[in-house]
């Protein structure tokens, strides 16, 4: 059998080799390189839409994204110049300029990629003047799901796991421009099991879990990796707990061979019985 064809390209000066038909934005995965993305999943289809990823191709006559440029022999490719710092500056500018400054009550804070993004590649005085454009808050959309439009960034994720994943469809982008937003058909929700899903997929807060939704913040539980009891399928997750108080909060799946990136949500409330209001406390008599 021959060997699997390879391609050798230079991501900021370091030579690397990869399978022929990776992109930049994998490659830079594996090297643990830091591209900054919104839209980019590598559970799902290439978007292209969030155009954050940029990165410079010497000899290109403008920045590139990514997550949809094919590593080739000889091509070398830099994510820290100067003029990628300006465009990752700008693009996210345009990703904030509608979003709603409401960080403090926010469960995504701590881990948002808005926030993340601002600290490593933002701290800048915007220079956008106009009022931002308000969006329905606090929509139920699903059995365990809250939609805030208004922190949406119309990444697309959540609609790309909908059409590919569970299949369902039930989520589209509507109306146009600085309007646009995600949502749900007229009298639809979201109606299968792994809803919760699009909770750890979305970047920024949009969509959050009723089960954890202002219960904890992020950055006081500790997680360790476990696999979840609920079925034999073994799904690979991280707990998420306080243990200096014995409390659980939240099972998030972790990508394996058994369950790839996703999980059920029945799965998911396999903690509840870990806390204490649901364990003895004291014997038993007869």
């Amino acid at each position: 059998m021959s060997e699997t064809a390879t391609v050798t390209f230079k991501l900021n000066d370091r030579d690397v080799t990869v399978p022929k038909g990776t992109t930049v934005m994998e490659a830079a995965q594996q090297q643990g390189v830091y591209i900054p993305h919104f839209c980019w999943h590598p559970g799902l289809s290439i978007a292209g839409v969030c155009r954050f990823c940029m990165v410079k191709v010497k000899g290109g006559r403008k920045l590139e994204i990514a997550c949809n440029l094919e590593a080739r022999d000889g091509m070398e490719v830099n994510s820290v110049d100067e003029d990628v710092k300006e465009a990752h500056k700008w693009a996210l500018e345009f990703h904030l300029v509608n979003h709603p400054l409401d960080c403090p009550i926010c469960d995504q804070a701590g881990e948002c990629g808005l926030q993340d993004y601002y600290m490593k590649v933002g701290k800048y005085k915007s220079q956008m003047t106009r009022p931002k454009v308000l969006k329905p808050k606090a929509l139920r959309v699903g059995e365990d799901l809250v939609l805030d439009t208004e922190r949406c960034i119309l990444c697309s994720r959540c609609v790309r796991f909908e059409d590919e994943v569970t299949k369902t469809g039930a989520l589209g982008i509507f109306s146009r421009g600085d309007r646009s937003i995600i949502g749900t058909y007229p009298d639809k929700k979201i109606d299968h099991n792994y809803q919760t899903n699009l909770v750890d997929i979305c970047p920024v807060g949009a969509f959050t879990s009723k089960d954890f939704r202002f219960k904890q913040r992020v950055w006081f539980l500790k997680d360790k990796p476990a696999v979840c009891p609920g079925c034999s399928a073994g799904c690979h997750v991280n707990v998420f707990a306080k243990p200096e108080t014995r409390s659980y909060y939240r099972l998030k799946p972790r990508e394996a061979t058994a369950n790839g990136h996703w999980m059920c949500d029945i799965g998911r409330d396999m903690y509840e019985h870990l806390n204490q209001q649901h364990r003895l406390r004291f014997a038993r008599t007869m």
